[in-house]
């Protein structure tokens, strides 16, 4: 119901910029009350408020407003793969997408598109309201609707996310009408081959794009980032948009010889000195003008944690390299850490420190961070993500403990670091799936519910060597709802798991029916 968003556009910038709009394509008795709400003597506030209002309760009565006739409406493309029709795959697909978890749903989406096939379209609609749900889904999603699937997706405002070039359409179509995330794929395969030709590429774009789409494309430089691009980088520092300029600075900073870094450089250095082998840090005394040209911001936001000169020092601390740091100092990010622990702007360099590893990721940093004692836990998860498996799952397997206790902790922060389709190893995975039943068998769910939560994180999780130790959970003669719901929907999420699993190449299988082809 397209007209439903461009009410919220008039509400948005106010009727005296922009006129109720009219129920245009409205047809029928639907059409007939809108038409008749708007009277010439109203005001455009009241008339706005009257017609949303009568839009709102047609949105949950099911209306749909006429579409385009048949004759106007252009024919989905040709699909190249096969639409999936085992029935059995299929209950397990639309039960996830329906109320799984996003991991779930994500790995039951990929795994089929990897295997060559597209959704039928039966469940075009409950994927496409998934995505529309789940930003972090919608790649997923796109991936595993089709040409049938893209064709629906235009002819629903809620659905446009999906909207965007043909799978099969050549580089420059998929670059001129693609979708934000087929423009990005193209920048980030041009920069591997010909990075000169896809900075030209984004610099013709940038100045017609709003805001979002300039920090997504202005993104894709982090591929083969080099001095060249600097320039272009440069000039986005004065961007009107906080992303856009939040998204420079980080590649700037991967450029430990460019400008931007050597202005950070003479706001940070005069403040760190060194008597004997002792260094001393301190805040700056006043704001500098200059600091606008770097994203840096001179005013602290009401409700920040750091006081006004530690505000200061964090921004300059987060926009500055961390090697610098330990080639200035000599000292090892250990005992950077250390050093910083015992000074008075503690707060200001770990919170620093922790967004710059972000940016510029440094492996011993994300290490060194990781072995302090926790006390910004939130930051865990993504520190922990930039590590290889192997580093990464040695801070794991010493939190998990010889006794598995804990185990929870251990879930929460592989569920944060484990990228969508990425498992802990099948090691780890035996371990927690064995600390997990451990604690089930002795009755602790009865009475502890974030393990409860934990349990089903755990089974969309696990590799799934691991998932055999979770399938049959024993169950008590006398559960609460709350616990059998628990319990049930751990053996769903394993059951559609191992299933999806066994999901052969649509090259060598016959799990697709008539609906081969276009649907």
């Amino acid at each position: 119901m397209s007209h439903w968003n461009t009410l919220l556009q008039t509400a948005l910038v106010g009727t005296a910029r922009q006129p109720v709009p009219a129920a245009d394509g409205m047809a029928g008795d639907f059409g007939a009350l809108l038409q008749a709400l708007q009277q010439p003597t109203d005001t455009a506030q009241g008339l706005l408020l009257r017609v949303a209002g009568a839009v709102a309760v047609g949105r949950r009565a099911g209306f749909v407003a006429p579409g385009l006739p048949a004759d106007d409406a252009p024919p989905a493309v040709n699909d190249t793969s096969p639409a999936l029709g085992d029935p059995a795959l299929l209950a397990v697909i639309a039960d996830a997408l329906a109320s799984g978890p996003q991991r779930l749903q994500h790995e039951v989406l990929a795994v089929l598109a990897a295997a060559g096939w597209r959704l039928p379209p039966s469940l075009l609609p409950a994927a496409l309201d998934a995505g529309r749900r789940d930003t972090a889904l919608r790649p997923a999603v796109v991936l595993a609707l089709g040409e049938r699937g893209r064709w629906l997706a235009a002819r629903n405002d809620d659905w446009r996310y999906a909207v965007g070039a043909s799978a099969q359409a050549d580089t420059q179509t998929r670059w001129d009408e693609g979708s934000i995330d087929q423009r990005r794929a193209v920048l980030a395969e041009q920069r591997r081959d010909d990075p000169a030709g896809a900075r030209e590429r984004l610099a013709a774009e940038l100045p017609q794009l709003p805001a979002k789409e300039r920090a997504v494309l202005i993104g894709a430089l982090a591929e083969n980032l080099g001095p060249d691009d600097e320039a272009l980088l440069e000039a986005q520092l004065k961007d009107r948009a906080r992303d856009v300029r939040q998204t420079v600075v980080e590649l700037l900073q991967r450029l430990p010889a460019s400008a931007h870094v050597r202005r950070v450089e003479a706001f940070l250095a005069p403040l760190l000195s060194s008597q004997g082998a002792t260094w001393q840090l301190n805040a700056p005394e006043a704001a500098d003008p200059r600091w606008k040209d770097d994203a840096i911001d001179a005013a602290r936001p009401t409700h920040d944690s750091l006081g006004e000169r530690a505000w200061w020092l964090y921004q300059l601390v987060r926009q500055m390299p961390l090697a610098w740091w330990t080639a200035r100092t000599g000292l090892t990010p250990a005992a950077l850490l250390d050093w910083a622990a015992k000074g008075d702007w503690h707060d200001a360099l770990l919170r620093g420190w922790n967004e710059a590893v972000l940016a510029a990721p440094d492996v011993d940093w994300c290490d060194a961070l990781l072995d302090r004692p926790r006390a910004h836990r939130g930051g865990v998860g993504p520190l922990l993500a930039l590590l290889p498996r192997e580093r990464r799952e040695r801070h794991w397997a010493t939190q998990l403990g010889d006794a598995g206790q804990g185990v929870q902790d251990v879930v929460a922060f592989a569920d944060q670091a484990c990228a969508p389709g990425d498992t802990p190893s099948a090691a780890l995975s035996l371990r927690i799936a064995q600390a997990l039943r451990m604690r089930v068998e002795r009755g602790d769910l009865v009475n502890d519910y974030v393990l409860r939560q934990v349990l089903g994180t755990a089974a969309a999780l696990l590799h799934l060597d691991a998932l055999a130790l979770l399938a049959d959970l024993p169950r008590a003669a006398e559960e609460s709802p709350g616990l059998a719901n628990a319990l049930a929907d751990t053996a769903r999420i394993v059951r559609a798991r191992r299933l999806v699993a066994t999901l052969p190449s649509s090259s060598s299988s016959s799990l697709s029916t008539s609906s081969q082809g276009r649907p």
